[in-house]
C-alpha cells in the first residue's frame, strides 16, 4: 500500500495551518481578556494546537512506518500491521476531536465572559 503524497503534504499543509490560526486566535483572546479582565480561557485553543500537533505527529508516524511495510507484507503479518494502522488512526481521531472540543471551550467560554 502506498501513500498518496500530495495528498499527505497538503494534509500536512493543512494541518499547520489550523495550528498557527488556532495559536492566533489564542493570543487575540488573550489580548481581549485584558479588557474584560477575563481569567485564562486563551490557554484553550493553544491547548488544541498541541493537539494537532500531535496529530500530525502520529499522522507522519503512521505514514513513513505503516503505509510501506502493508505494501510489502506478507499473509502472516498482514492483520498486525492493519491493526497497528488503525488504532494509530483511532488515536488521531481523538487528538483532532480533542483539538475542537478545547477549541471550542475556548470560544463558548470567551463568549460567555465577554457578553456579561
Amino acid at each position: 500500500m502506498r501513500a498518496d503524497i500530495p495528498a499527505e503534504i497538503l494534509f500536512i499543509v493543512a494541518i499547520l495551518l489550523t495550528i498557527v490560526s488556532l495559536v492566533i486566535f489564542g493570543l487575540i483572546i488573550k489580548r481581549l481578556l485584558v479588557l474584560i479582565k477575563g481569567k485564562v480561557i486563551w490557554i484553550f485553543p493553544i491547548l488544541g494546537s498541541l493537539f494537532l500537533l500531535a496529530l500530525a505527529v502520529f499522522h507522519i508516524y503512521r505514514m513513513l512506518f505503516y503505509f510501506p511495510l502493508l505494501g510489502t507484507a506478507g499473509p502472516a503479518d498482514l492483520f498486525d500491521l492493519i491493526v497497528g494502522s488503525l488504532s494509530l488512526s483511532r488515536i488521531e481521531s481523538f487528538l483532532l476531536l480533542g483539538s475542537g472540543l478545547f477549541s471550542l471551550i475556548g470560544g463558548v467560554l470567551y463568549y460567555a465572559a465577554s457578553s456579561k
